[in-house]
C-alpha cells in the first residue's frame, strides 16, 4: 500500500481557493487556500504535529501500545474508530462531571413533584414503593452514570413475575424521564431496556349467577354494602373511584354517576349513565347522603362474599365484568371505552375485554333486586332495559 504523503495541490475549481491540502489519508479532510504561501504553511504545521505524533506514540510504553493496537481492531468490528470511542468516553464523562445528582436525591425531588403536579395519594405510594426499591441498589449513584446495560440486567435479573417488572420499570422510567426534563441525561435509558413479556390472560369475570348471587347476599345481610358492589358491576368504576364517591354524585333523577376529574386516575371528569337495573338496586338509597363507602367495608364485603359462596374474588372483577357484558350488549367500543374513563378502545381490547355471548350480556343486564311482595318499586321490564342500553 502506498504510503500517503503531506502535499499542497494546485485546484482549479474554484476562482478564488487556488490551491488544496489533502488530509483524507489522516481523517481530516481537506483545507483550501487562496495562496500558496498559506498552503504551504499549513503543511509545515501539519508534518511538524505529525512528526511529534510519531515521536510520542514511539515513546509509548509496549503495553500502552499494545492496548491501542487491541482497542483499535475491537473497534473496527463496529465500523468505529479510537477517535469516535475517545470523544463518546470523554461525552460520557462529562455528562457525569455535570450532573452530580444522584437516584436517591432525585427520587426525592421527582416525588415532591409528582406532588406539586396533583398526583392521587395511590399514585404517590406506588410510585414511592418502586423507586425506594431500586434505591436499594442505585440511590448512590450518579443519575447520569448509570447505562442502558445497567439496567437491562438489573430488570433481567430482578426475581418477581412478569408483571411486577413492568410495573418496576415503568415507575424508574418515570425517574429518568424527569432527569431528561431537566436535561440531566440526553436521553431515558429504560426506553431501551427490553419490555418484559407479560402473559397473554383473559381477565377473570363473574358469572351471571355469581353476579346475581353476590347481589341478592349484599341485600339480604350488608345492604350498606351493596350500593358499592352495584354501581362496581353496573358502571365500571375503579375500585379508587368507588371508596371517594359521594351519593351527591350519583343522580338518580337524571340518570348518571359522576366521576370528577379530582376523583378520577386520569383526572378527567366523566359522566356514567345508571342502567336501568342498576337504578332498581338504588332506589332505596335515593335519600342516602354522604360517602358512599360504608364503615367496615372491607370486613362486610367478605362476609357477602362467603354468604354468596364465592371462594375467590377475581382482581377488578366488577370492573372487568361490566367491560366486558357493557361491549358485548353495545358493541360499541369508544363508547364503553369513554365510559371506563380511556381516552381510546385500546386499553379495552387489551386489558378488559372478556368474551361474552350476546345471551349471557342480555341476562347481566337483567340482573335485578329481589322485591318484596308490596313494595313499591319502579319495576323496569327486560324489554325497556334492552332499549335503554342502546
Amino acid at each position: 500500500m502506498k504510503k500517503a504523503k503531506l502535499a499542497v495541490l494546485p485546484y482549479r475549481h474554484h476562482p478564488k481557493y487556488k490551491f488544496v491540502f489533502d488530509l483524507r489519508a489522516f481523517g481530516k479532510g481537506r483545507k483550501f487556500f487562496k495562496t500558496r504561501v498559506e498552503a504551504d504553511a499549513e503543511c509545515r504545521r501539519q508534518k511538524t504535529a505529525l512528526e511529534r505524533h510519531g515521536r510520542e506514540a514511539i515513546a509509548l510504553p509496549p503495553h500502552e501500545l499494545s492496548d491501542f493496537i487491541q482497542a483499535r481492531k475491537t473497534l473496527a468490528d463496529y465500523g468505529k474508530t479510537v477517535k469516535e470511542a475517545a470523544d463518546f468516553l470523554v461525552h460520557h464523562l462529562e455528562r457525569i462531571r455535570r450532573c452530580k445528582t444522584t437516584v436517591s436525591q432525585l427520587k426525592d425531588e421527582v416525588i415532591e413533584a409528582k406532588k406539586k403536579d396533583g398526583r392521587s395519594p395511590a399514585y404517590l405510594r406506588s410510585l414511592t414503593f418502586w423507586l425506594q426499591r431500586f434505591c436499594q441498589d442505585f440511590g448512590k449513584q450518579s443519575v447520569a452514570a448509570i447505562t442502558v446495560e445497567d439496567l437491562d440486567n438489573y430488570f433481567r435479573d430482578f426475581g418477581a413475575s412478569p408483571k411486577s417488572r413492568a410495573n418496576f420499570r415503568a415507575n424508574v422510567s418515570v425517574l429518568f424521564s424527569y432527569a431528561k426534563q431537566r436535561r440531566m441525561i440526553d436521553s431515558n435509558p429504560v426506553e431501551f431496556t427490553a419490555k418484559p413479556k407479560l402473559p397473554d390472560n383473559p381477565p377473570e369475570i363473574f358469572t351471571v349467577d355469581q353476579m346475581q348471587g353476590l347481589l341478592d347476599a349484599a341485600q339480604r345481610h350488608a345492604p350498606d354494602v351493596l350500593p358499592m358492589v352495584a354501581i362496581g358491576a353496573f358502571t365500571g368504576l375503579r375500585d379508587a373511584e368507588i371508596r371517594r364517591l359521594h351519593w351527591s354524585e350519583v343522580n338518580l333523577a337524571r340518570g348518571f354517576v359522576e366521576v370528577k376529574a379530582a376523583k378520577a386516575k386520569s383526572a378527567r371528569r366523566r359522566l356514567v349513565t345508571i342502567q336501568p337495573n342498576l337504578a332498581q338496586w338504588l332506589t332505596s338509597y335515593a335519600a342516602n347522603t354522604g360517602s358512599l363507602l360504608p364503615i367496615n367495608a372491607r370486613k362486610k364485603l367478605d362476609a357477602v362474599r362467603q354468604v354468596a359462596g364465592l371462594t375467590s374474588w377475581p382482581k377488578n372483577g366488577l370492573r372487568h365484568s361490566f367491560a366486558s357484558y357493557r361491549l358485548a350488549a353495545i358493541h360499541d367500543a369508544p363508547r364503553v371505552a369513554s365510559e371506563l374513563g380511556h381516552t381510546s378502545p385500546a386499553m379495552l381490547y387489551n386489558v378488559y375485554r372478556e368474551l361474552v355471548a350476546p345471551e349471557e350480556a342480555e341476562r347481566y343486564w337483567n340482573i335485578l333486586p329481589q322485591v318484596a311482595e308490596g313494595e313499591n318499586v319502579l319495576v323496569f321490564s327486560a324489554a325497556t332495559a334492552t332499549r335503554a342500553q342502546r
